[in-house]
């Protein structure tokens, strides 16, 4: 299929990107100064790009397709993540092969937790490390149903993982947690989506023949760009074991007060009730019915019922100002900390990172990724940091127009080549 076929039926990125399909473009209000605190990301399209193959590891047999299963053993300190516990082979024909998987991870509370998602490898049997790329998925929505693992592969999948497997890569794609899993998605919560991406890593590892040993770059859209930013800021602390070495941030949701502002009255008020739910099901002190007026109160069991379009066709068209009993929620010093603790302006990145983002973007203001750039710039101690802008785009058309730069930026930083910084420039 040509790139002119794929936009024009609305192609979706390998489960990384879900449109909310009660959710229309709109024009969205001015945006002027940033405050560091809410909102989420949304959904995009995929690509169907063809490259050409460069294969970088050395193969002879084929990769192992049999359904395992691993019991975690008991845990009295710190549980184990990353470990493969089941995994369900999936035909994704001459492409490689690839497998649904459960692994385990940890939750934001020290928890053990299972995450699903998938993994992708050539289909031969690797005896050299192969690089590998885990993807981090726009927004699907909170519950189990909504999960991209579950309806994977479509043709829009296959052939979003065709550069990467042709190059000889592993592909691995997390569902996060509380999708797929036990739980409500913690949505929005960095640290969780950044262990769901760093340990699916760790359960590759653990299919023999796959060679998922290499160099390690992380890509996302949308929700998948705060999930990246997060992983470009947490590496050292939740996984400094994998050879981190790039990381691709699209249109990621920051500034996060402006974002939520910039949000109510929109086709896309919905995302700030899903973060909010995100973190109430995260942290403890936070109480979501608390804050939200009891006539609405049937809406937070409703999260469980549908994914992102169920959940915009019931909350927006609700005047925002009547779905919560307070009158600004970062004005809650509770909800203040956690809403800035989990914003992406608030550590340096620590290794290389591309913001990608369309100038037209009506989810996501443009404004938002200049003021993140600035802030992280700022800091002390960052990595490289680029930002590239792709006019005319939006949300979703920006994938597209972004897709071979991104194949290409990944490539580089996999063969070890130095990476732009424009905060020297």
């Amino acid at each position: 299929m040509n790139r002119a076929t794929a936009v024009t039926t609305g192609v979706v990125i390998f489960s990384l990107v879900a449109t909310a399909c009660s959710a229309t473009e709109t024009a969205a209000p001015p945006v002027t100064d940033p405050v560091p605190t809410t909102v989420a990301p949304a959904t995009t399209v995929r690509p169907t790009t063809t490259t050409t193959t460069t294969t970088t590891t050395t193969t002879t047999t084929v990769a192992p397709t049999t359904t395992t299963t691993t019991t975690l053993p008991p845990t009295t300190t710190t549980p184990t993540a990353g470990v493969l516990l089941s995994s369900e082979p999936v035909d994704i024909g001459p492409l490689g092969v690839a497998w649904r998987v459960t692994y385990s991870s940890v939750s934001v509370g020290g928890e053990p937790i299972e995450v699903t998602g998938v993994i992708a490898a050539p289909d031969t049997f690797a005896t050299t490390p192969r690089p590998v790329l885990s993807i981090a998925h726009g927004t699907t929505g909170l519950a189990d149903q909504c999960a991209p693992s579950a309806s994977f592969p479509d043709v829009f999948d296959l052939a979003a993982l065709t550069p990467f497997l042709e190059r000889g890569w592993v592909v691995a794609a997390t569902d996060y947690e509380g999708l797929g899993g036990p739980g409500l998605h913690a949505y929005i919560v960095g640290e969780s989506e950044a262990r769901g991406v760093f340990d699916i890593v760790r359960a590759a590892r653990d299919i023999e023949g796959v060679g998922a040993d290499g160099p390690l770059v992380v890509w996302g859209p949308s929700q998948g760009g705060h999930a990246a930013m997060h992983v470009s800021q947490r590496w050292q602390e939740l996984a400094p074991d994998l050879d981190l070495v790039g990381v691709a941030a699209g249109a990621p949701p920051s500034q996060l007060s402006l974002l939520s502002t910039f949000l109510q009255g929109s086709d896309f008020q919905g995302y700030i009730v899903m973060v909010g739910a995100g973190l109430a099901v995260s942290y403890p002190e936070l109480d979501l019915e608390a804050v939200t007026n009891p006539e609405y109160h049937y809406l937070l069991d409703e999260l469980e019922n549908g994914c992102t379009g169920h959940i915009m066709d019931l909350i927006n068209p609700i005047p925002f100002a009547d779905l919560l009993t307070v009158a600004d929620i970062f004005a809650v010093p509770e909800w203040n900390t956690r809403l800035i603790e989990n914003d992406t302006n608030q550590l340096p990145n620590q290794v290389p990172v591309v913001i990608l983002h369309g100038d037209q973007d009506e989810q996501i203001p443009i404004t938002s990724s200049e003021f993140l750039v600035s802030q992280l710039c700022a800091m002390p101690d960052h990595a490289p940091l680029e930002r590239r802008i792709y006019p005319g785009a939006n949300h979703a058309s920006a994938v597209l127009d972004y897709f071979d730069d991104l194949v290409a930026w990944l490539e580089a930083r996999v063969a070890g080549e130095p990476a732009v910084d424009q905060c020297s420039s």
